[in-house]
């Protein structure tokens, strides 16, 4: 039996065209990649090019940091609303304390009115803000009133066009102690929302001091309230 070598030597330079010709076309195809690279440095595209991507980027990144600090607020610093809110603060948090009862309802009105006078100039000063972040407080206090406005009318606490509120003492003396603790006694109370936002408010407009900072006197005691301004440091 016997073998072709033509056959052979045929199977064989056609395996060797094959691969030469596929190995050729690679190393073609790679040399001219690089030498089209070479000519866009060279000639100063790619230079171009990539400044472009690169300010296209710092471009982007400057618009999403400005995004991020104009949805912060504005941060400004507010002292009429941080001394209300210092006011605010103190006298909700007498009132989450107090006892409601039918033997005490003279000192109950007299916190309550107390408390309303301080809300109102807390609303007014917060809603007025040039700082966006105390706005938004005083807007959630708003809504707090509004969505029991009903329950407030029951001890004679009326919710006015201007966002304030105002109290009659006939209606209020004459009102269930029950509905007062409700509103007034205790953590989810409206006077502890008060109290938690009014602490907020006076952060936000006060550089992020807290309105239970301790500030030393020039006696050498210290307050546990109002730590910069002086109207504010007048509150008691």
């Amino acid at each position: 039996m016997g073998i072709s070598l033509n056959g052979l030597n045929s199977g064989l330079a056609d395996t060797y065209s094959t691969l030469l010709s596929g190995g050729s076309s690679t190393s073609d195809s790679g040399m001219s990649s690089l030498l089209t690279d070479y000519a866009s440095i060279k000639n100063g595209s790619y230079g171009k090019m990539m400044k472009a991507y690169y300010a296209k980027v710092t471009a982007d990144e400057d618009d999403e940091a400005s995004t991020k600090k104009a949805s912060s607020g504005t941060g400004e610093k507010d002292t009429l609303t941080a001394s209300s809110a210092s006011s605010a603060y103190k006298s909700a948090e007498k009132l989450s304390s107090m006892e409601f009862s039918e033997d005490n309802l003279d000192e109950a009105y007299n916190a309550v009115s107390d408390f309303v006078k301080n809300y109102n100039s807390l609303i007014k000063n917060g809603s007025s803000s040039k700082n966006s972040d105390v706005q938004k407080q005083a807007e959630y206090l708003y809504d707090a009133m509004y969505s029991n406005y009903k329950l407030f009318a029951k001890v004679g606490i009326t919710l006015n066009a201007d966002r304030t509120l105002s109290l009659d003492e006939d209606t209020f003396k004459k009102g269930n102690t029950s509905t007062m603790k409700t509103l007034f006694n205790g953590a989810g109370s409206f006077a502890d929302k008060v109290s938690s936002k009014a602490s907020q408010m006076y952060r936000y407009a006060n550089e992020g001091k807290s309105v239970t900072a301790k500030n030393y006197t020039s006696s050498g005691t210290y307050s546990t309230t109002n730590t910069t301004d002086s109207t504010i440091n007048s509150a008691t």
